[in-house]
């Protein structure tokens, strides 16, 4: 039981974190489930125990494991980070999926943050600094869940409160993500890896909530077909976002890299090739999320 490989989870009751949860626990990883209510993350740390039973896999029950967050509060990440170092003296792996995909916005909060940018870009971001110093110990790898989508960032209007369109808004966060998933992987070279994962279109339709899920209006029309003609279920992301964090013994191979499922993407990425984007976006967030105060 030493040797298990703890790997935490953002976003772990969405489809693809939920995927990477049931796909790594069956490989033997003890995992844990990061989202913002409790009895959600119990009921999917239930559904796994469940997956596990009827696969006659055995486990403890240590290993499946929830931390509550919410990303979008800055304070809430720190408490979560504290708590998560406090409780596993080893982290070999850290997800992330949390994402939220908000319409009607802006929608400030009251630490007059944009939310999805909030939740999507700087919470992730803070989370992963504060919990460096104790990945770098097991020679962790961060993986970052992408989308492939481009939009070029505003730095006069970075959380897109000014002139905010949905789309537009969220999926420069994403550009955010794919950004600071290679400029991390050129910072902590030989430390962390750090790669980004495209998982494709993901969702679970058996998921009881899912019509609670969908935007409005064309958003939502166009998910919902997209849902129809090519989703694929959670698992088909799962399985090799698992083989990636378990399959390296030496995940410095793929330090800097963009995967889609299992596949990896030679073509270059705009977002990740950008250095000057990197590390300005890189010096934005550190002092958007404070820390330069630690």
């Amino acid at each position: 039981m030493m040797n298990k490989q703890t790997i935490l989870i953002t976003g772990a009751t969405g489809n693809i974190g939920g995927g990477a949860a049931v796909a790594l626990a069956k490989r033997g990883a003890r995992v844990v489930l990061l989202g913002r209510r409790l009895e959600t993350l119990e009921a999917r740390a239930d559904s796994i125990r469940a997956a596990l039973s009827e696969a006659r896999i055995e486990y403890q029950d240590t290993d499946i494991a929830t931390l509550v967050v919410d990303f979008s509060d800055m304070k809430s990440v720190r408490l979560a980070a504290a708590e998560a170092m406090n409780r596993f003296p080893k982290i070999h792996g850290l997800i992330l999926s949390a994402v939220v995909l908000k319409q009607n916005g802006p929608n400030i909060l009251p630490s007059g943050h944009e939310l999805m940018f909030a939740t999507n870009v700087m919470g992730p971001f803070l989370f992963t600094q504060l919990l460096l110093e104790r990945m770098q110990q097991s020679d962790g790898l961060v993986l970052h869940v992408v989308a492939p989508h481009h939009k070029e960032i505003d730095w006069d209007d970075l959380e897109s409160i000014k002139n905010h369109k949905t789309g537009t808004a969220f999926n420069r966060t994403k550009t955010c993500n794919r950004a600071i998933a290679a400029e991390l992987a050129r910072r902590y070279a030989r430390k962390i890896s750090s790669v980004a994962f495209n998982p494709s279109f993901i969702i679970d339709k058996t998921d009881p909530e899912l019509r609670k899920r969908w935007p409005s209006g064309f958003m939502g029309f166009f998910w919902k077909v997209m849902t129809v003609l090519i989703a694929k279920p959670p698992a088909v992301a799962g399985e090799p976002l698992a083989d990636l964090m378990l399959s390296y013994r030496d995940s410095s191979a793929i330090n800097g890299a963009l995967f889609k499922l299992d596949k990896r993407v030679e073509k270059p990425d705009k977002a990740m090739n950008d250095e000057v984007l990197g590390k300005r976006l890189w010096d934005e967030l550190v002092l958007l999320t404070g820390l330069t105060a630690e």
